[in-house]
């Protein structure tokens, strides 16, 4: 089945992470990834320049578009209830629209560094927490929600959507939807509600 997080005419890549998710980035070979995709050495070499590369091209290529997801969906217009819900929706659309993806960037999260070429999961997922931490504060500062730990926060936010996507992968459930991504933002920003007059969706509650 085609991949469409990677270039849909990128057999190569599709092979590789097919196997990388099956087997584990050291326990493939690029004899194994040429067989997969029907191409020679030469070809890969010449196109990636090694197994590392073709990993790199799968995982960083990978990293960058959810990234660039996340910020259009925090950027946006809106309350902190719209970017906060256009940021869950991206979330889940992407491991709906790549299981096996997800599951091999989060095999290489929790294995040991020396089992794949290094990666700087900590710097990626940093960023994209400073990136919604500055939502959460620009809604306390215009009144949106009360004063609280912003960390803490973070840390439901993000837990619910990891979480949901762990158990989804796991084992099917929950559905990773639209609904559900907006069902849990609702829920988190239950609890950071500033009183009468918080504004959610452009609407005074």
């Amino acid at each position: 089945m085609a991949t469409p997080a990677l270039r849909s005419n990128d057999r190569i890549l599709q092979r590789a992470l097919g196997l990388f998710s099956e087997k584990g980035y050291d326990a493939t070979s690029v004899r194994e990834i040429c067989e997969a995709a029907e191409i020679t050495k030469p070809t890969l070499y010449h196109f990636y320049g090694s197994k590392e590369g073709v990993y790199r091209a799968i995982v960083e290529g990978a990293l960058e578009r959810f990234r660039a997801d996340m910020m259009r969906a925090l950027s946006g217009a809106g309350s902190l209830r719209d970017q906060l819900s256009r940021t869950a929706r991206a979330y889940v659309d992407a491991a709906v629209r790549d299981p096996d993806l997800s599951r091999f960037l989060m095999a290489l999260i929790h294995n040991p560094p020396r089992s794949a070429p290094a990666t700087d999961f900590v710097g990626y997922y940093q960023g994209i927490l400073a990136q919604v931490g500055q939502s959460v504060d620009a809604a306390v500062a215009r009144g949106e929600i009360a004063p609280g730990p912003t960390d803490v926060r973070l840390l439901v936010f993000m837990g619910a959507l990891g979480e949901a996507m762990c158990g989804n992968l796991l084992s099917g459930k929950p559905d990773l939807t639209h609904e559900l991504a907006d069902s849990l933002v609702d829920v988190v920003l239950g609890g950071w509600r500033a009183g009468p007059g918080l504004v959610t969706s452009g609407k005074t509650a």
